[in-house]
């Protein structure tokens, strides 16, 4: 997992002295979706910390510092991957969509493909919320056996997500499926 600070110009952003690596899941196998929320809880007590006291900044225009606030602007990453930081269901659940509810049997019907019919798309799936998703993740989260929480992704393709946690955070819009997986790669 690597972070960015976008406050910089767009030539600076990317380089790799300003690219900081925050963690890297380790193996030898995958780690499922209850174990990358065990892990994403450090980052998001930083980003807490980080939002409501912030840090004091020493530079040349304010050599006796200056207080700066650090937000997470969104998460940007493979399909699997969104799947576990988000706390949804599998990419390959029947609501496999993350910002929707369109079933996998939908997925390549005309209505999926219709343009200009935002209205109908909205009516045939309507879209998932912030609020529904963090609803579903609290009840998640007082399953208390791996079968009652499996059943519960299987009727509501929802987890708990540690993305919750953050106040400004919109988990079903500000987790980005990266284009080079979506469009160029097809995952």
């Amino acid at each position: 997992m690597s972070l960015n600070i976008i406050n910089l110009p767009p030539h600076l952003r990317y380089r790799t002295s300003n690219i900081l690596l925050w963690g890297i899941l380790p193996g030898p196998k995958e780690q499922d979706s209850d174990e990358v929320q065990r892990f994403l809880r450090i980052l998001v007590n930083e980003l807490l910390r980080l939002w409501r006291h912030g840090i004091i900044v020493k530079t040349t225009k304010h050599p006796h510092g200056r207080l700066v606030r650090i937000i997470l602007v969104c998460v940007i990453c493979d399909k699997p991957a969104a799947h576990k930081l988000g706390g949804f269901g599998s990419h390959s659940h029947t609501f496999f969509c993350t910002r929707c509810w369109i079933k996998l049997s939908e997925k390549a019907t005309a209505a999926a493909f219709q343009q200009n019919a935002q209205v109908r798309v909205l009516i045939a799936f309507p879209p998932r919320t912030h609020e529904e998703h963090v609803k579903h993740g609290h009840q998640y989260a007082g399953c208390h056996s791996k079968t009652e929480r499996d059943e519960f992704v299987k009727n509501f393709a929802a987890r708990w997500s540690e993305l919750a946690r953050l106040p400004y955070f919109d988990i079903c819009r500000m987790i980005i499926i990266d284009p080079m997986h979506n469009l160029l790669l097809g995952k």
